[in-house]
């Protein structure tokens, strides 16, 4: 996991909210990844989306449309209006598209993108809590992930 910048509590709590989010959609993530794979694209990273988010859901507004984006949300609160979960949204891109683009918006990841990927399992970007943290998907979560229909 690579922490932004500066070292606070609030950064903590960032960190610590990305990797619960990654976590609880771990079964989403790990199907587009391995859709990814079956069409072809090259050394996958599966960015994943906390729609509810002020940088999530631009982002997502910006490759779903901003309609699309508010109809999830607002399905979603009917379907969980506790307000426990939030809406998501994943995409998985080819590492050298990622190396580029990633780092323009947050420019803190900018050294995952230099280093070798993990040889075992995936990365992932988590955008929550108003930033992003690139986070390992171990090899075992995508061996114990039924296929994508």
């Amino acid at each position: 996991m690579t922490p932004p910048p500066e070292d606070s509590a609030d950064d903590s709590i960032a960190l610590d909210q990305q990797q619960m989010l990654l976590e609880a959609s771990l079964e989403l993530v790990v199907g587009v990844y391995q859709e990814a794979v079956r069409e072809g694209v090259k050394r996958p990273v599966v960015i994943l989306l906390d729609c509810e988010d002020v940088i999530g859901g631009q982002i997502a507004r910006g490759w779903l449309g901003g309609e699309a984006v508010d109809e999830a949300i607002a399905d979603q609160r009917a379907d969980d209006p506790s307000g426990e979960t939030t809406t998501v949204f994943a995409r998985a891109f080819p590492m050298a598209e990622c190396a580029k683009q990633v780092p323009a918006v947050f420019p803190y990841l900018a050294p995952i993108f230099e280093q070798a990927l993990p040889a075992e399992g995936f990365l992932a970007i988590s955008v929550t809590s108003g930033g992003a943290s690139a986070l390992t998907v171990p090899a075992d979560a995508v061996d114990q992930s039924p296929p994508p229909e």
